[in-house]
């Protein structure tokens, strides 16, 4: 190796180094890769009291799984539902006693009993006096739970019926033990509540809850042969989608990659094209990472399945390079100077490009920016560097005639012809009603791919529970927290109205308003300081005044003061999620629930009547939110065209300039009009590839242009590119995953059509000219 080449390999390999290690320094090493979606969503602009509303009600339903065990057998059953619980236990899943919580709230609810008289209770003791509660004794009394509690600390029944009023999670699945149970038809069915301790969708905890599952229902199978085990739970949609992806990503690699390198085998002839290939791939991708872990700390798994992708551009220079070198009419020494301007010019214009989506305000497409961006530059840099001192003597290969006929279609489609113009034209006419036809589909539900069996064993639950996932929450906020709870109250008063057979679920329901109990406390009061008409209105009702001395003197011992939230918390610790400290003062998390869905709209005008209250649905956000950003990012394109369209006609001129964007244009035309046609979304993904098949149409007309229009290597290069290109991106059209195979298809479609517009780029020139 000569100096000139050791200076060329010392560059590259500095300059790649330095960025890497300037990576590894800024890398979050707690998490490198980021495999959560949400976390590319852009910050918004949210009051404190929402963003953390927003925040827990998505970790409740993504951190929770929910199993049933189901049997003929009720002990064998609840047997095997206990030896499921462990073995979720003992995978590292957490759970609550739901037996023990609920001793410690009936504890907790009995010591303020006096408190827990409802408006009408109340109202009515303050009315009527000692003989409405002597009326309500001799009521409660003829049940037989009545008659256990005669002397006990609940003789008129209140505590039961506050304590009836309760909102259960499931409302026909009562307490056993750690369990919940219900009877559904002839099978005793028990109802395991989990939980994960972290993310639902990173790769961790998603697996952890698969391993759990599969232990538990190996547990259940070998204590109960007969019993039924399903679960269900974010994590498992997580778990599944990302082990289908990773099988998808592994045989579209490997098939594709094996197909690129036969094509590339059989028109060179050489293993050279496929080392230094791989060599200019490896750094660009190495590059584009540590250029992202840089500016971001870490990388999206998005950002590397798309972004890796959007570097098949890179490898247009690499072709632009070995067709001029095998195939061209330059010696090896003049090869670089000969693709110079072609590679400058492609360069630029796919920088300029990509770095317009840094203005997109979506951190997903902020990475892809940077990290094309970067991988573009260093792919034009290995070109110019290494290439040039590493094929410096004449290929040895001979060319065959395999590699002449990209340049007879591009001579065929440069002669003057009615069709030249014709078909073009009579293609994006048929495309127009395709584009009348298009739609927009920003729902991230649709972005993903929900195995059946999974969404089956879902909806089997759901029914079984008869509770159905809320459409969203509702937020409630006042000054202080008696405020709240009143507001809460007034709230849910209106969705009984407008739904009666929802299930609304907050605080107030476990803990009344402060002024609610004083109002209770005041009503004992006024009944209890008569003990003479209170031992009265017993005997009257054919009652022991002994009974009447007991309540007094329950009376005289109890605390009479109202139930605090921090004493209803330390007895029931997950009712704090129900409540979030603001600067401005407290704000209440609710929801509705129902045996099937709500309607959304019906919610959102309970919450309207009611200060201080607003309903809000995430999924609802996050589609909106993808919506500004689509619309945005493909604003962006079209600027970003627009310069680039400026820089093409500072370098060749106006009349050129628009010859060279008419086919990626016209690419761009076909391709939405058959998406159209095939009834396809449009979302920010497709804008993606939208950039791709624009990208690479630029390219495309670039390298015809700067080359040579009637030599054969810039033909053969933009072949290659088009041909490896359909085989990598072309292949995601037959993925299952939705947002892959939204961009696989656009990507077949549009560059297919832009290889087939390419000529029309160069102007019409006869054959003998």
């Amino acid at each position: 190796m000569d100096k000139r080449s050791f200076a060329r390999w010392a560059i590259w390999l500095v300059s790649l180094g330095l960025l890497c290690g300037f990576a590894w320094t800024r890398l979050d090493l707690q998490a490198p890769i980021q495999t959560n979606i949400l976390t590319l969503l852009p910050e918004r602009h949210d009051s404190q009291a929402l963003h953390i509303a927003t925040e827990r009600s998505r970790d409740a339903f993504t951190h929770q799984l929910l199993a049933l065990v189901r049997g003929a057998d009720d002990a064998t059953t609840r047997a095997a539902a206990l030896a499921g619980r462990r073995a979720l236990l003992g995978a590292g899943l957490q759970a609550d006693d739901v037996g023990e919580t609920v001793d410690s709230a009936i504890a907790a609810y009995g010591r303020h009993h006096f408190a827990l008289l409802n408006p009408r209770q109340a109202a009515r003791l303050a009315r009527e006096g000692p003989r409405a509660l002597a009326t309500d004794v001799a009521v409660s009394l003829a049940s037989p739970a009545g008659l256990v509690n005669a002397f006990g600390s609940d003789p008129g029944g209140y505590l039961q019926r506050f304590m009836s009023n309760l909102p259960r999670p499931y409302p026909d699945f009562l307490p056993d033990g750690p369990l919940l149970s219900a009877k559904r038809g002839d099978e005793r069915v028990f109802l395991l509540r989990m939980e994960l301790a972290g993310p639902a969708f990173a790769a961790e905890g998603s697996a952890l809850a698969a391993r759990a599952v599969d232990a538990a229902a190996e547990a259940v199978a070998k204590t109960c042969a007969d019993c039924r085990f399903e679960a269900t739970g974010a994590a498992l949609f997580a778990d599944a989608a990302r082990r289908e992806a990773k099988q998808e990503t592994i045989w579209l690699t490997v098939v594709s990659t094996l197909l690129i390198m036969l094509l590339i085998a059989y028109i060179f002839r050489s293993l050279a094209p496929h080392v230094l290939g791989f060599l200019q791939l490896g750094a660009s991708v190495a590059a584009a990472s540590a250029a992202v872990i840089a500016v971001f700390g870490s990388i999206n798994i998005l950002t590397l399945v798309f972004g890796t992708t959007l570097l098949g551009i890179a490898i247009d220079y690499a072709f632009l390079y070995f067709s001029e070198y095998w195939f061209g009419t330059s010696a090896p020494p003049a090869v670089m100077s000969k693709i110079r301007s072609g590679l400058g010019v492609g360069l630029l214009t796919g920088a300029v490009a990509f770095a317009f989506l840094l203005l997109a305000g979506f951190p997903a497409l902020t990475q892809i920016a940077v990290f094309s961006v970067a991988g573009l530059i260093e792919a034009a840099l290995v070109v110019a560097l290494l290439f040039p001192v590493t094929l410096t003597r004449p290929p040895a290969v001979a060319a065959h005639p395999a590699v002449n006929w990209p340049a007879r279609f591009v001579a065929a489609a440069c002669r003057p012809s009615r069709w030249r113009y014709l078909l073009p034209a009579l293609a994006l006419a048929a495309s127009i009603p395709g584009w009348f036809q298009l739609h927009a589909s920003d729902d991230v539900r649709e972005l993903q791919h929900f195995p059946p069996r999974l969404m089956q064993t879902d909806q089997h639950i759901r029914a079984t529970l008869n509770r159905f996932p809320a459409p969203g929450f509702f937020l409630v906020e006042a000054p202080n927290l008696n405020q709240a709870l009143v507001r809460e109250e007034a709230l849910f008063a209106r969705i009984n109205k407008k739904l009666p057979k929802a299930d609304a679920v907050g605080l107030s329901r476990f803990l009344p308003p402060a002024t609610q109990q004083q109002a209770s406390l005041a009503a004992w009061r006024g009944v209890l300081d008569q003990p003479a008409k209170l031992r009265e209105a017993f005997t009257q009702m054919g009652l022991p005044a002994e009974l009447a001395d007991h309540i007094e003197a329950a009376w005289h011992s109890a605390a009479r003061q109202p139930l605090t939230a921090q004493g209803l918390f330390e007895a029931v610790p997950d009712l704090k999620r129900f409540v979030i400290s603001t600067d401005g003062g407290v704000a209440l998390l609710a929801a509705a629930f129902g045996n099937s869905n709500l309607d959304p709209a019906a919610l959102t005008e309970a919450a309207a009547g009611v200060q201080g209250v607003q309903f809000v649905m995430p999924l609802e956000r996050i589609a909106n939110t993808f919506e500004r950003i689509r619309v945005r990012a493909t604003w962006l394109v079209v600027i970003g065209y627009l310069l680039i369209s400026a820089v093409l006609v500072w370098r060749y001129g106006y009349r050129e300039a628009t010859r060279m964007l008419y086919p990626p244009l016209l690419a761009l035309g076909v391709t939405l009009g058959v998406l159209g046609w095939l009834g396809e979304p449009m979302n920010v993904f497709g804008v993606v590839a939208l950039i791709l098949i624009l990208g690479l149409g630029r390219d495309y007309a670039v390298f015809l242009r700067e080359v040579g229009a009637r030599e054969r290597s810039p033909a053969l290069a933009v072949t290659m590119s088009a041909m490896t290109t359909l085989l990598s991106f072309g292949l995601l059209s037959l993925s299952q995953i939705p947002a892959l195979h939204a961009f696989g298809l656009a990507t077949l479609i549009g560059i297919l059509a832009s290889y087939l517009v390419a000529p029309l780029s160069l102007p019409p020139e006869r054959p003998d000219t």
